[in-house]
């Protein structure tokens, strides 16, 4: 018996063994995500050395919950929900195999400051879906460093979790009068998959401008925003409010905005923020795509009609 189960427990482990190196072979482009042991960072420090800092041992994001990733919103869409509010302060590493790619902090938005690094949002369900992950803030200089984004999206292409997403585009600001403009934009689907953006015309403009200030205007360092946007609250987003963009596909619309003091002629530096769905729960899954989540920084220098 002996003799027959040895050869036998020799051939399981080699074949464990086996196992264990073509996962780790397989999970080098994996990505996780590990919270930061606490008592080793206070909230604002950003001049960090991520090789030197001590890591939990289970991912708090293990790379099998993760379904994409979103460059055009730098957001994670995940297929199960996470708490976040419990992380209020402490930092978080994602990691590609044994490689750290980049920190971030779980940052309150009763702060009054603003974080030096990718932050998330640990108000649960306010903003984004348990389901969905959003790195805030400095999405625009999202790792700090141009060679440091260039490794984490080789990262993500590597495992097929990236998504290009959206492309967003402030094309005209025309004035009606001197305290109301019509600005228009366009969405691209720039993605291999349809996209559900928020549309203003299915919505109407007043929920449109719930969710965003719309567009604000600045000369040298004179700003022009309205006294006060009209808008109309909402609890849940409304199928119907979606507009459906095939890849390749554009949605151009224009709106009107109104209750500015007064308002600049010529060229302008016009700012916009195009927002995602701001579902609190749910799934952000749609038929053959998903709805776009986060938001989108448009600044453009236009002339005035």
């Amino acid at each position: 018996m002996k003799t027959f189960f040895y050869p036998l427990f020799i051939l399981l482990f080699t074949s464990c063994l086996s196992d264990v190196e073509n996962y780790r072979y397989n999970s080098q482009s994996d990505i996780n995500i590990f919270l930061v042991k606490e008592g080793q960072l206070l909230i604002h420090d950003s001049d960090v050395d991520l090789n030197s800092l001590e890591l939990e041992s289970t991912p708090w994001v293990k790379s099998t919950e993760i379904d994409l990733y979103d460059w055009s919103s730098h957001t994670f869409y995940l297929n199960t929900e996470k708490e976040k509010a419990k992380y209020s302060g402490r930092h978080f590493v994602v990691v590609s195999g044994d490689e750290r790619l980049f920190i971030g902090v779980f940052f309150p938005m009763y702060m009054s400051s603003f974080p030096q690094m990718p932050s998330i949002s640990p108000e649960d369900a306010i903003f984004y879906p348990k389901n969905v992950i959003h790195f805030g803030q400095l999405g625009h200089q999202f790792t700090g460093n141009l060679e440091g984004q260039k490794e984490f999206k080789k990262v993500l292409i590597s495992s097929d979790l990236l998504r290009e997403g959206i492309k967003v585009e402030l094309t005209r600001v025309k004035k009606k009068n001197q305290t109301t403009i019509n600005y228009s934009f366009q969405v691209t689907n720039i993605d291999r998959e349809n996209i559900y953006v928020l549309d203003p015309d299915k919505m109407g403009a007043s929920r449109f401008h719930y969710v965003t200030n719309g567009t604000w205007l600045s000369v040298n360092n004179t700003y022009y925003f309205p006294n006060q946007v009209n808008n109309t609250a909402f609890d849940k987003v409304q199928d119907s409010w979606y507009c459906k963009l095939k890849p390749g596909e554009k949605m151009t619309r224009n709106v009107e905005l109104s209750n500015f003091p007064s308002l600049p002629s010529g060229k302008v530096k016009c700012s916009f923020s195009f927002p995602g769905s701001n579902m609190k729960s749910g799934d952000w899954k749609k038929s053959g795509g998903r709805i776009w989540i986060g938001d989108y920084y448009v600044e453009k220098e236009l002339e005035i009609e």
